[in-house]
Parts: C-alpha cells; structure tokens; sequence
C-alpha cells in the first residue's frame, strides 16, 4: 500500500530546513522573548465524562484525562502507547486489529464478532466497538478520558467496566496551519498536519491528517522482512456551522494500516517440544523465524459522524448520528518458527459495518441538574477464522497425542505397495508437505436500544445526590459455516488412490494381519481423518449455516453522593450496577455467553491546596461480577487443534486508586498516579476440571506512575523538559495460568514478571511560539518484557511469546503559519 505521505524523508527535511530558517528569520524580526512569569497554580481541567462540561475535580467518578499535549510530549500514537501510564488500564495491542483491553481487571480475550468488550471505547461520543475500529491512531485529539467503573447511565453502550472517552477539537473560527514531523530510529516517521479556517461568517473547516510509519525492530531471518514497526495514516475532515441557537458539526474520517504481523517468538529455540513449561528456553536475546504466508495486519476504516446542538428554552438538545465501518485482516505465525513440523497459522479476517443515533437532553434548575437519553444501535459484521497447517504439523500434532503420523504412515504404505508391484504411481505418493485449511465463517447482526437518565439534586449548596438509570433491549442473531477442509495437493493424491483401489486393498492387507496392529477399522478411521475437517468439524453446518438468536432486557442504576468541604474539597460515595448482553462464540457452532452483571461500591475524594500548588484524589473500591464472559484456549481431547471455549465466572475485587499533582513554582511540576487491586475468583471452574475459587485472577496488585515536569525560559524562549515512569507489577499466577504456562518463572526468564518504562523529552519552543524542536526518547532504560504468552502452538510443540518494543529515539520538529 503506498502511504498517504509519499514524498521522500530527503524531501521532507530539506522542506522542514526551509522552513526553519524561515520561522528563525521571523524570529529574530520580532525581537520579543518568551514570557515565561508563569504563576504558581493549578490548571483548571474540564472533562464531559458525565455527558455535561465540568471541572474534574467536581466529578465523583474515579478518572484520570490526558490532554492532547501530553499525548503529545509521550509521542503516543495510539491508546495502547499509554496504559502503562494509565494505573488500571490494560492494553494488549499485539494484534492491533484485535487488541485486549482490561480496565481495573475486567476485559475479555475474546476476539470474535459475537461479543463486545466491557470497556467501552467512544470516539467523540460514538461507540467504537472492540476490534477493527477500536484502536485508532490519535488524530488531532483533545483530550483523553478515562472514566473507571460502570458508566451505563452515561454512555450509549458497553461500559460495564469502565468507558474510554476520546475527544477531537472541533473546527473554529481561527486560522491554524500547523505541521510537525517526527524522525527516529527503526526508520521512525511521523507527520501531522493541522489545516483549519474560517468558511464565511458561521462557518468553519478542519482539516487534520497523520501519518505513522516505522520499518521495526527486529528483522526475519525466514524471508528478511523487518517486522514490529507500523505503517497506518488516517485522515479527518470537519465542518462545523454555528447559528444563534443550533451547531451543526458534520465529520468524515479514515484511516488505513497495512503492515507485517505480529511478530512471534519460538520458547522452544524453534525445535519440537513437549514438555512442560519448565523445559522452555528464553526467547531473549530475541531471534525471529516466521513463516507464515501471508503474514500482515491491515485495516481499512470509514467514519461519518453527524453532532447537532440545539438550546431549547429549558435545555440543550443533542443528537449525535454517525455510521462506522471497517474490514480488516490478521495473519500470523503462530508456531513462530520455520519448522516444517510444526507449521501452524490461525487468522482472522473481518468486516463490519454500525449506524448509531442518540438523542441527549441536558438542563439544569436551582434544584437539579438532569441528563435524559435515548440511543438505537444497529451492527452488521462478518468473519472467517481460517486455521492453516500443513500435513506434516498435523503428523507432529496427531503422533504426539494419539501415538499414529496419519499422512506418513498412509505414504510409507503406499510406497512399499508400489514397489512391491512396481506401481510407479503409488511409489511417487507423498501425502507430507500439504497444505491444509479450515475456515469458520460466522455473520452477525445486532441491535441495541436504550433509554437513560441522570440527575444531580443540589440537596444542600454543599451537598449533591446522583440518581441514574438506564433501560437496555439487546438482540442478536448470529450464524456459523465450517466447510470442509482446503486440500488441493492432498485430495488430488487422495483421489487417485481412491480409485486405485488403495484403501480398499489396504484394508485387505490389514484384515489378514500382513500390516501389524492396523485392523480394517483403523485403515478405515485413517481415510476418514486424512479426508475431515480436524478444528472445525460440527458435521451440521459443513454445508448450511447453522443461525440462531437471542435478546435481553436490562436494568442498571446509579446512586452517588457527593458533599463539597467550600470550593476545593470533595468527598463522595457511589453504588453503581452495570451490564453487558450475552453473546456467542465465533469459533464454536451454537457456543454461548450469558449476560454478565457487575454491582461497583466507591468511596472517594478529591481537592486542591491552592497556597502549596496541590490537588488530588482518591478512591476505594470494591466491585463483584456475575458471570464475567471470557474466551479461554482449551486443548482438544481428540487429538485436535486447540479450541476456544466460552466462559463465565464470578469474580470480585478490592482496590484503591490514587492520583496527586504537585506545581511546586512556576517551573517544576511532579505528578503521581497509582492503583492497588486484589481480584479473585469468587466462584469458577476452568473447562479442564480446575477449581480456581479463591485463587488471584492474574491481575497485578499495584500498578503506577510518577513523572516530572519543568518549563523555563531559554535563549529567548521556552524550553521545556517531561520524564515519566510507569511500572505494573507482576501478573498474579494461579493454578491454571502456571500449567498452561501463561504465568510462571523459569530459571532464566519469567512469564509475568513486572513492566518499568521510562519516556521522556526535552525541548525548545522559539520566541514567536510558532515553531520548536524536541528530542524524544520512549523506553530509555531500553526494558522488553515477555508481554504474553500463547498456548495455541502447544499441540505442536511449538508455545511461542509476544515481546514488547526496544528504544525509540526521535527528534521532533513542529512550526504553525
């Protein structure tokens, strides 16, 4: 795919050079320093995470926000480049079409189109879904919200654990042309471009584009393609009209990535092992052997969203229209090796289309500030798991578990056949090194409707009283198709043996006990494995799809109370009852999921001390999940390929969350966020037989971060320098994790083992402040970590590890007309 920018990096730093000398030039004409007399005091943050504009230290909900500038000094590119700097929130971007996010614990590994995930990710208050559209790159972002705990009564869909709230600056009546580009390591580019103007008096135009690219870090000594980089560029356009009393804001975005997949690394050095987890090796210093073909991860995404706003005499009307839609594809490796024997590759290709309306009505009394909606939620999605090995991984597969090599047993048969009878055709068979797929095609159509309130009563100038409640109808049908088997190689030999009369003379052979232990039966059994599906082999949807459907009612309150200590304190307490529908299992014909309920307690407080430059907050928690849906892989007792398999399980926790922000003058200000969490298995059984009651759930106890920031004046402007350290704790293991080796310790290397990175940047901003320079550093210690780990390889003898990135060193430079 050619990239959105396509001039050449030589063009680009001869142009920024250009540039440079340009805004210095300008510089030195305007002759003005810097004012860098800035005043010790807190920056006043407003937030819309209550669907109404607020100060946050007014909200009574456990969140941290992230503005568009500290996204930027991070130099993030997507959510997944700040969770580490987010206590609570987890994000596996791996896969980037089908990344797992978990806040406070709870998410899902499910990956299929039959389910959505209890974190609810919303792009200027539209829903984006869990797979292809929920991980975007930044474009021109706001602010970043992050809103802890169930939000239903808030949101229109999905927030049963928590909402990520990404907010877009909207077109406005100044004249903006900005740029900034970004050149690094790892062949590292990044290019932003900010166009906004005036249209006529009401009328406004935005115009934002960026583009990501990086060659990656390591390189596959299979083929020579580096893999771990990036290659997406995304494109927003917005026009926004204003009248007296109404705002229409009407968008359009894109967005496309096309780029190597996942790179996966061998624990076993790239050799057949089954042993147990003990027997792996370390898959550091890190050698990639990928073999898969294809092997890429792409995505092609569509927005439209329209916002009107419109005053009413008693309120504000918002409706909010939008359509989304994606097609993407994630073929891997997941062997991680060039072994022959073990050739495995699961995949994923999708397609997905939403409309969605909401409807809110905002107003607010001397007795009561209120929040009455209603949303309509409609989603059509398609997608194909193909499994792809060859026959001689199967042999590995079928050898181990059952004691028989199907397809090299078959072919010494033949073989020993032809020559005794000087068939040369049966000579020639060779039923090893075929290709073999299975593809599960499911479809799914979905519709969601909802009717919600939220008020808060002003008991007392001091005291507020939050009553919410939210009415849900979800419907879903679903559909599975699993055909048989694509073989070409394999049937074309399979076929004229057949009408040799092979397997009939074969089974002759065997009933007068001339081929050892084989009997009639087993001949028989082995022409029937070599010729079925293995993975995907419901005998009922072969041919016809198998479709059913399902629909649920929900109802979900919310109690708050909040009591003011004068204009800087604030204590409160919340109960909060959240939901998410049931669904079904994308790889499992008729598979199910219950519909999970989650009942969240909090305590918090939050304030500033003006004099010393302090705020804070803080908040306990203690939430307990009924039937909390996940995917987990199961290995198949017949011999087969691992499956996934629909789970529910109880769980609860206890935590604390903590957050301070100390400006100590006008230069230097300290920052501190951490999370403290005990989660556990209320009540659940693993599909193996293992009681995991009581046992930790694999979350870290504590998670934080802590950063310094410093701006002072330099050579007549500004210079300005960030470092901030987060670190997540090891994964808690338990009896199920440590055998399926997903949590464990080695002799030298750990599976879980705690997270620490360091970002950090310094830079200079030019008099004028219309252009600066930066020097970037993300992982400064240089730290990777065994991110994760997949059992999906085992019945290969193949487990293989994700790891996290190496260093990224850039120099930044950003100038505005």
């Amino acid at each position: 795919m050619t990239s959105f920018f396509s001039f050449s990096t030589r063009t680009v730093l001869a142009q920024a050079a250009v540039l440079a000398l340009q805004c210095l030039a300008a510089d030195a004409a305007l002759a003005q320093s810097a004012d860098s007399a800035a005043t010790q005091k807190l920056e006043a943050v407003e937030v819309t995470g209550q669907s109404r504009s607020q100060q946050l230290q007014n909200v009574p909900i456990a969140m941290q926000v992230m503005s568009g500038a500290a996204l930027e000094k991070l130099g993030a590119s997507t959510l997944a480049d700040v969770d580490v700097f987010i206590p609570g929130l987890a994000i596996d971007a791996s896969q980037a079409t089908r990344p797992n996010i978990y806040m406070r614990g709870v998410g899902t590994q499910d990956f299929g189109i039959g389910t959505d995930s209890p974190v609810g990710i919303y792009l200027n208050g539209v829903y984006s879904g869990k797979t292809g559209g929920a991980l975007l790159d930044f474009n021109d972002v706001k602010r970043v919200e992050v809103l802890k705990g169930p939000q239903g009564t808030l949101f229109g869909r999905n927030a049963a654990a928590g909402a990520i709230s990404i907010v877009t600056n909207d077109p406005s009546a100044q004249y903006e042309v900005d740029g900034m580009l970004r050149l690094g390591n790892q062949g590292t580019r990044h290019i932003e471009l900010l166009y906004n103007a005036p249209v006529g008096e009401d009328v406004a135009f935005r115009f934002t584009a960026v583009d990501q690219h990086s060659d990656g870090w390591i390189r596959n000594q299979f083929n020579g393609v580096q893999f771990g980089g990036d290659n997406s560029w995304g494109t927003r356009a917005a026009l926004r009209w204003s009248g007296d009393t109404t705002s229409v804001n009407l968008t359009w975005e894109h967005e496309e990535m096309n780029e190597p997949g996942p790179a996966t690394f061998s624990m076993t050095g790239g050799v057949v092992n089954f042993g147990a987890p003990s027997t792996w090796v370390s898959p550091f210093p890190p050698v990639l052997n990928n073999d898969a073909s294809p092997d890429v991860q792409s995505r092609r995404f569509d927005g439209v969203t329209l916002r009107v706003e419109h005053s009413l005499p008693f309120a504000e009307l918002t409706s909010i229209t939008a359509y989304r839609g994606f097609t993407s594809q994630n073929y891997q490796d997941n062997d991680a090796s060039s072994n022959p024997a073990t050739f495995f590759s699961a995949n994923n290709v999708e397609s997905n289309s939403t409309w969605q309306q909401e409807f809110k009505l905002n107003g607010k009394t001397a007795l009561v500030d209120w929040l009455a909606g209603a949303s309509a939620y409609h989603e059509s999605a398609t997608q194909a798991n193909p499994v792809s090995a060859t026959t001689t991984s199967l042999d590995t597969l079928f050898n181990h578990a059952a004691g028989v090599a199907p397809f090299a047993l078959l072919t010494q048969i033949a073989n020993q056949l032809g020559a005794a009878s000087n068939n040369v055709l049966l000579t020639n068979v060779n039923l090893l090194g075929q290709s073999w797929t299975e593809t599960m095609h499911t479809t799914g159509g979905y519709s969601a409707y909802a009717v919600y309130g939220d008020a808060i009563w002003h008991l007392d100038p001091a005291t507020n009283l939050t009553t919410g409640v939210r009415f849900t109808h979800d419907s879903k049908t679903f559909s599975w198709l699993n055909p048989l088997r694509s073989a070409p190689g394999l049937d074309a030999q399979l076929s004229g043996l057949t009408a040799g009369g092979f397997f009939t003379t074969v089974s002759a052979l065997a009933g007068a006990g001339q081929l050892g232990p084989l009997t009639p039966q087993t001949v028989a059994v082995l022409q029937h494995l070599v010729s079925s599906n293995i993975e995907f082999n419901n005998p009922g949807t072969l041919t016809t799809p198998y479709q059913t459907s399902a629909s649920w009612n929900n109802t979900s309150p919310r109690l708050v109370l909040d009591h003011h200590f004068g204009a800087d304190h604030m204590v409160y307490g919340s109960w909060t009852e959240g939901y998410q529908s049931g669904g079904f299992n994308a790889v499992d014909v008729n598979g199910r999921y219950n519909p999970e309920y989650v009942t969240n307690w909090e305590l918090g407080a939050k304030g500033q001390l003006r004099d010393l430059g302090l705020s804070y907050d803080a908040s306990a928690f203690h939430y307990a999940y009924t039937n909390l849906q996940d995917l987990v892989l199961v290995q198949n007792a017949n011999a087969g390929i691992p499956g996934y398999q629909v789970v529910n399980s109880d769980q609860h926790a206890d935590g604390l969350d903590l957050g301070l922000q100390w400006q100590i003058d006008r230069t230097w200000r300290l920052t501190g966020t951490g999370e403290y969490i005990d989660q556990t298995y209320s009540k659940y059984t693993t599909p193996t037989g293992i009681n995991l009651t009581g046992q930790p759930v694999g979350t870290p106890k504590f998670s934080g971060t802590a950063g310094v920031a410093a701006a002072w004046g330099m050579l007549g402007g500004m210079g300005n320098f960030n470092l901030t350290y987060g670190y997540v704790g090891p994964q808690r293991c338990n009896t199920y994790t440590t055998g399926q080796g997903t949590c464990f310790k080695a002799p030298t290397f750990q599976v879980g083992e705690a997270e620490q990175r360091v970002d950090t940047r310094l830079g200079w901003n030019a008099p004028s402040n219309k252009w600066g320079v930066a020097l970037l550093v993300n992982n400064l210690t240089n730290n990777q970590y065994i991110h994760s780990v997949s059992a999906l390889g085992e019945p290969f003898g193949s487990p293989y590890a994700y790891l996290t990135k190496p260093r990224m060193v850039a120099i930044e430079f950003n100038a505005k007309l």
